[in-house]
């Protein structure tokens, strides 16, 4: 090795020196204090990071129970699937155990609103039960008279029949295809039947304010509040039959006959006539005084929407021309009117029913408070009779106020 390369190894080894004398300066050495800090921190995070982990509330305690909970809900949701099915089963079948009308028991003290298998909407009157919980309102439901607070011991049995007003479903199956709507009014009836709103100005239904009290006949109790109560609760109530004398004994009535024996709407009673039409307004409205529902001569709407009712659901869409009489042209009980045989099929009974309302096309005529702008007969009677084979429920006949005999009688209505 020449001078030179010592010399230059010799300078490189200085170098080294002075490289490692200058690291060791910059290296620290970690303390006793800081390394038992650091240990504890550690312990710290561990301790928290277990009790996250598997504590009662532990993330995987919680995986645990939301397991559970996802599992349990599945378990009801799929039984309340098989719930619900089965009920839908049941109403499409006729026999749903869930049918809300068979609940009803004439015990009640207020309105029941309800429904129908095929969940259309109803209100039971407080006292009165269902006779037929079984059908639905395109059948016509039924409801007698049990305890109803307001009215005499005498009106017990009494039935009516609920006219569904607005949207009626034919099946539970809610679609636009299984929907027929109602609406009240005041219908005039073409030759086939065909309904349209009436419009001769020579009737009309009064109020208290444009009556002319000059004419002497009743008038609705307030037809603007049967009308807002008809719509706003989805129906009124016929009475089932012609009104009937809850103490009569004999086949007819005469003049001299009461005009204060209790009024029922019962089948197999002698029909109330020998009143006049002021005598049947204070009948049915007396009939009950319930302040849950209230009692009235029916109306004009009520008596034509009614039929428009009846054509839509019970197969016979002429009924309003149905002409009608006794097969002896004599008068009968209520509910037993026998119609023109000509204008029944071969092997049909013939009895003046439908949609579960009885006589309005045959039997005696009936009071109503439609008023015919006519001082000297404002008095309307509706349908028809056992004398007169053209009349039928879409008739009118007027009178006098002072007019009564064998061909008139009344039908009562309820309102919520």
């Amino acid at each position: 090795m020449n001078l030179v390369e010592k010399r230059q190894k010799n300078t490189n080894l200085k170098r080294h020196k002075i490289i490692i004398k200058k690291l060791k300066k910059q290296v620290r050495g970690i303390t006793l204090i800081a390394l038992v800090v650091t240990i504890i921190v550690l312990l710290i995070l561990a301790g928290v990071a277990l009790s996250l982990t598997v504590g009662d509330n532990g993330l995987f305690r919680r995986a645990e129970q939301a397991t559970n909970t996802w599992r349990n809900a599945e378990t009801n949701e799929q039984l309340a699937m098989e719930e619900v099915s089965d009920w839908m089963d049941g109403y499409l079948n006729g026999d749903g155990e869930d049918n809300a009308l068979k609940e009803i028991t004439g015990n009640e003290t207020e309105n029941t609103i309800t429904q129908d298998k095929l969940g259309n909407p109803i209100t039971i009157p407080a006292g009165f039960k269902v006779v037929n919980p079984e059908d639905d309102v395109t059948k016509g439901i039924i409801i007698e008279d049990v305890s109803a607070p307001g009215k005499t011991s005498d009106t017990k049995g009494s039935q009516f029949v609920w006219i569904p007003v607005g949207d009626v479903y034919t099946s539970a199956d809610h679609t636009e295809e299984n929907k027929v709507t109602i609406t009240l009014g005041r219908y005039s009836f073409a030759s086939d039947g065909t309904p349209s709103h009436y419009s001769d100005s020579s009737y009309r239904e009064d109020t208290a304010e444009s009556h002319n009290s000059k004419y002497g006949n009743a008038i609705a109790k307030d037809i603007n509040d049967f009308i807002e109560k008809a719509n706003s609760s989805g129906g009124y109530y016929i009475g089932r039959y012609e009104a009937g004398d809850a103490t009569a004994t004999s086949s007819e009535r005469t003049g001299s006959s009461s005009d204060t024996n209790p009024l029922v709407s019962k089948s197999g009673v002698y029909p109330y006539n020998y009143i006049t039409q002021t005598q049947a307004s204070n009948l049915c409205q007396s009939m009950y005084t319930s302040s849950n529902f209230e009692s009235d001569l029916i109306n004009s709407y009520a008596w034509t929407t009614a039929i428009v009712f009846i054509q839509e659901f019970s197969g016979d869409t002429n009924y309003s021309m149905q002409a009608g009489r006794n097969t002896a042209r004599t008068e009968q009980k209520c509910g037993e009117s026998i119609l023109d045989s000509s204008y029944v099929d071969e092997g049909d009974i013939a009895q003046d029913v439908r949609c579960n309302i009885y006589d309005m096309a045959g039997n005696v005529r009936e009071w109503s408070t439609e008023t015919l702008l006519m001082a000297a007969l404002p008095c309307t009677a509706r349908g028809g009779n056992w004398l007169n084979t053209r009349d039928c429920p879409s008739s009118r006949f007027n009178d006098t106020t002072t007019g009564n005999s064998n061909e008139f009688s009344a039908r009562p209505i309820l309102y919520l």
